[in-house]
């Protein structure tokens, strides 16, 4: 019994390697030709060399786990193995003590929130209700759909009260409306991207900030201005783009699709806004994909503006950005990219999500001090599968005090 529980973590260990250098490699700016293909590789590598190492070591492994009956037996350690038979043992061992404790506490910190939200309700409404047939557009998608706990068709209103350390009670019930990983690709119902919009706007949120992946295919850029046209709030709507925006064939169109629009480009220029007589500054990033050495120099000249505004909201697409965040001593930070893992396995959660980070900043919030960061699940993607894990819209209201 021991020799097969060895032999269980040796392959769990392989594929916990493995699934890190996945979600690593889709943490890069390199292009998406080139992860994808990196992708297959990692994928085939993560069955192949454990299934090539113990072919080749067979009659030891047979040994080992005691289904040869006609040979000596042989010690319980490695020792009687080939060179690699130990060094997959070796490595696979290796990577589930390393990568095992943070994973833990990322568990950990997706079941405890931190102290600072007071209060979170959730309002899931089934889309294949109110909308009908207007849900999925291609056949292939809505026979997806049909997979049991594939969420696809649901979407969640998530509302958050969160208390803010520097928050002046002037600004006490402001309220940010959140949304991110639109992913128009043609595979949802027109519908279904308006009636998720139509939810967030229903929140009246004073602001608005969408975190990048709006669009994956130039074939859609005409449903970005009717769907994003009704979006507004008195101080002002805010974007940053993200990996998936820069397949269009020219992203500057889409860039100024948004600023005609009324959005303010966070990915070129921060931005201050007087509220209630005090300063709110915005400032974006949109690295690694889109590093603009101009807009990478207006973040040093506003360096004296950031510091003076009694609240610095930060957006970029990725949570690999919260030390950026960090060092700018933002208050909150919003984001998405990783699509709550968009695949959360029962006990478990999220294992594959294209962070540095893994799955511990899957979606939710995380108290990163001095920022706190809010990590949106999205509301679509080019994989459609939402295996317990809803697309979100989100209303975060900040709060100076526990009421």
């Amino acid at each position: 019994m021991l020799r097969w529980i060895l032999l269980i973590l040796v392959l769990l260990g392989n594929i916990v390697f493995w699934v890190h250098l996945f979600n690593r490699i889709n943490s890069t700016g390199l292009p998406r030709k080139q992860i994808k293909l990196i992708e297959k590789l990692v994928v085939v590598a993560c069955f192949f060399v454990p299934g090539l190492v113990f072919w080749s070591d067979r009659i030891w492994l047979l040994n080992f786990l005691g289904i040869a009956k006609n040979t000596a037996e042989l010690p319980f350690v490695f020792g009687a193995a080939s060179i690699l038979t130990q060094g997959l043992a070796i490595g696979s061992m290796g990577a589930l003590g390393w990568f095992s404790p943070s994973w833990f506490v990322a568990r950990y910190r997706l079941k405890v929130p931190p102290t600072a939200i007071l209060r979170t309700t959730v309002d899931r409404t089934d889309l294949r209700r109110e909308l009908g047939n207007q849900v999925f557009s291609k056949q292939w998608v809505e026979s997806l759909g049909k997979l049991p706990w594939n969420q696809l068709h649901l979407i969640e209103t998530t509302r958050h009260e969160v208390r803010v350390q520097r928050l002046v009670s002037n600004h006490d019930g402001l309220q940010i409306g959140h949304i991110s990983d639109i992913h128009l690709t043609g595979f949802m119902h027109f519908a279904f991207y308006r009636e998720a919009v139509d939810r967030l706007m229903a929140t009246e949120p004073d602001i608005v900030v969408l975190s990048g992946d709006l669009i994956d295919y130039d074939k859609c850029l005409d449903q970005v201005q009717p769907l994003l046209e009704p979006v507004a709030a008195q101080l002002g709507c805010y974007f940053v783009l993200g990996n998936h925006d820069r397949r269009l064939k020219d992203v500057g169109r889409l860039r100024a699709m948004l600023v005609e629009l009324g959005w303010h480009d966070l990915g070129a220029r921060s931005k201050c806004v007087e509220f209630a007589g005090e300063e709110i500054f915005f400032v974006g990033s949109e690295r690694p994909w889109f590093d603009n050495p101009a807009r990478n120099q207006h973040e040093l000249e506003t360096m004296n503006e950031r510091e003076q505004a009694s609240l610095r909201i930060g957006v970029s697409h990725s949570p690999d950005q919260i030390q950026w965040a960090r060092n700018l001593e933002l208050d909150l930070l919003l984001c998405g990219h990783t699509h709550g893992g968009q695949v959360r396995l029962p006990w478990i959660g999220p294992v594959v999500a294209p962070s540095r980070f893994g799955s511990r900043y899957a979606s939710g919030w995380f108290d990163c001090s001095p920022t706190l960061m809010h990590v949106s699940r999205g509301l679509s993607g080019t994989h459609p599968l939402r295996i317990a894990c809803a697309p979100e819209v989100s209303s975060i209201v900040l709060r100076k005090h526990a009421s």
